[in-house]
């Protein structure tokens, strides 16, 4: 397009404007009507077009002023929308800024843009102007209206309130005015009622109807002061209410609630010095109240036997009065009985280490110890010590444990006793475990865990290595004090008869000596005839290690009778008996002997 073209063009649209021109003109010269008022944006010049200013058009004047014209006429539409209310109550600014657009409209369609564009620009400036004038009226109007609320000066600022929202119905401070000012009264009412209830000393209702009119008007500064004044004097009236209650507490020796409300007191002013008074007059009462507390409860959890709390208790006693003879004889004494509580309930609940010597010792001094209390009602303790020593002589009797090889094997017993290739060999053990070991040379060794059981009376263990290493074991449960006991069989006075079965030993003699110096009796007995049968477990060198009575001849057996079996049962534990060779050696083993005790066996 050449510039020619665009005068044509704008010869063209001249002649629209002129007529729009004359049509608005004598619009203009009407009667004094609303239609007057209302500003109607010429359609001669469209504000939304521009020129493309490049290529050869770039750098023309003419192209730049148009479009410099056509922007400040955007500028005018847009601010006289926006401001559109209020000019339209402004009839003198209203008919300038219509002068001004129809003065701009002309000289851009008359191609003097520069002067539309200035012409335009004003319009906007009037614009500008007006709008910043009633921006300060409004806000002056929202000083005027708080400091007449702050007077208490409602009607004045419902007047001014008015005006300012005939200006900007929309401005949100005077919105928010014109709530304060509805609520005003309500709020009054709501301040008179707190200030009723704080002067009854009902904090809580005072506080309930003062937050009640904060919510309605959150800017008046008269309830805000209130507030604080009600919570004050709150604060001061139930922190002085629980200073005298702790003070009371203590009067009635209640240390708990005395402590409750100091801490209540202490929340409210932590730094109050009536704090430090009463804590010091607290601390001494404190301390009667937790010792007799501590011993209190150190009492109690003696009687439950609950001896761990109890000590806890008497030491926390201790802590307040340390050199008190009779706490610390109780807590001493507390301190025995759970060291040998603890003990006897360790050994106990592991009665298989007692094989160990050591341990057997020691339980046995923890038994000690616990006879050597003084117990009453101790109930617990005591059934704990009787089981402990059930326990305690349950597994400290020995059992005899038969070890049979075949000559060719060495046979270890951990850390017990270790034996050199041998046939037969008998040991005393106490119950628990052990570890037996076969070995030969240039054979893997066999090694196996037994465990003697107190209720046996003997276990038999096969270790031998012919073309490997093996262990086997088997074990009598009967026990040979259930047997005198129960079936009240006998040992007898010494008859030797030869054993008939191919498993004892055969050619025994016992050593008659050894036998009859060892018979003592104590007093006279009237006992009866009768005949018995029983087995004697001896070592290779002919020493009795214990005896089992496999028969008798009386099924009915009196009290002397028994005394006489006592007798002769401790002399036949005591003897030796003459063992015959085999190869040149003895070995250990059982014999079978059978016994005829007299009658009147104990004489005077």
């Amino acid at each position: 397009m050449n510039l020619n073209q665009v005068k044509q063009r704008n010869s063209k649209s001249c002649n629209l404007s002129c007529a729009l021109l004359t049509a608005l003109l004598i619009v203009g010269c009407a009667d004094n009507s609303e239609t007057e008022n209302t500003f109607v944006p010429t359609i001669s010049v469209n504000p939304n077009i521009s020129l493309d200013c490049s290529g050869i058009w770039e750098g023309s004047p003419l192209c730049l002023e148009r479009n410099e014209a056509l922007l400040e006429l955007r500028k005018l539409d847009t601010g006289f929308k926006l401001n559109e209310a209020a000019i339209n109550k402004n009839p003198s600014l209203l008919d300038k800024i219509k002068s001004k657009r129809i003065e701009g409209d002309k000289f851009y369609n008359d191609e003097f843009y520069f002067k539309a564009r200035d012409s335009y620009s004003e319009a906007v400036n009037l614009i500008s102007a007006y709008k910043q004038t009633n921006e300060n009226k409004v806000k002056k109007f929202v000083l005027d209206i708080n400091n007449l609320l702050t007077l208490g000066n409602i009607e004045e600022a419902s007047n001014k309130l008015d005006k300012g929202l005939s200006i900007d119905p929309a401005n949100t401070n005077l919105l928010i005015l014109q709530s304060r000012i509805e609520n005003f009264f309500e709020i009054n009412t709501l301040i008179s009622s707190a200030n009723r209830y704080l002067a009854e000393e009902d904090y809580e209702n005072a506080l309930v109807k003062i937050n009640s009119a904060i919510e309605l008007d959150t800017i008046r500064a008269d309830t805000e002061n209130l507030k604080l004044k009600i919570i004050a004097e709150s604060n001061q009236f139930y922190f002085d209410l629980y200073i005298r209650n702790a003070y009371k507490n203590l009067d009635q020796v209640n240390i708990k609630r005395a402590i409750f409300n100091l801490e209540k007191a202490r929340n409210i002013f932590p730094n109050n010095n009536e704090l430090a008074i009463l804590e010091k007059s607290l601390s001494t009462q404190k301390k009667d109240f937790d010792l007799k507390n501590f011993i209190k409860d150190a009492q109690l959890f003696y009687e439950s036997e609950n001896w761990s709390k109890s000590l806890e208790n008497y030491n926390s006693a201790l802590l307040i009065t340390p050199d008190d003879p009779e706490l610390l004889n109780k807590s001493s004494r507390v301190k025995k009985i759970l060291k040998i509580f603890n003990d006897l309930n360790s050994y106990s609940k592991n009665p298989e280490r007692l094989s160990s010597t050591n341990i057997r010792n020691n339980f046995k001094k923890v038994l000690d110890n616990a006879n050597n209390l003084d117990l009453n009602d101790e109930e617990g303790l005591l059934l704990l010590i009787e089981n402990s020593m059930k326990i305690y002589n349950k597994y400290s009797k020995m059992v005899i444990l038969e070890l049979i090889s075949n000559e060719k094997t060495f046979v270890d017993i951990q850390k017990t006793a270790q034996y050199q290739p041998f046939k037969v060999e008998l040991i005393k053990l106490y119950p628990g475990k052990y570890v037996v070991i076969a070995k030969r040379k240039g054979m893997q060794s066999s090694r196996k865990e037994i465990n003697i059981l107190p209720e046996m009376n003997q276990l038999s263990v096969r270790a031998f290595c012919d073309s490997s290493c093996q262990i086997f074991e088997s074990y009598d449960q009967t026990s040979l004090n259930d047997v005198n006991l129960n079936t009240n069989i006998i040992k007898a006075a010494p008859q030797i008869k030869e054993p008939s079965l191919s498993n004892y030993i055969v050619g025994s003699k016992i050593n008659k000596t050894t036998f009859s110096k060892n018979l003592v009796c104590n007093k006279p007995t009237k006992n009866k005839t009768f005949k018995l049968t029983f087995e004697v477990s001896v070592k290779s060198n002919g020493f009795v290690i214990a005896t089992k009575v496999i028969d008798n001849s009386e099924s009915y057996l009196n009290n002397d009778d028994k005394l006489v079996i006592g007798i002769i049962e401790r002399a036949l534990k005591k003897s030796r008996f003459k063992l015959p060779k085999i190869d040149g050696s003895s070995s250990a083993g059982k014999i079978k002997y059978t016994l005829t005790v007299p009658n009147n066996f104990c004489q005077e």
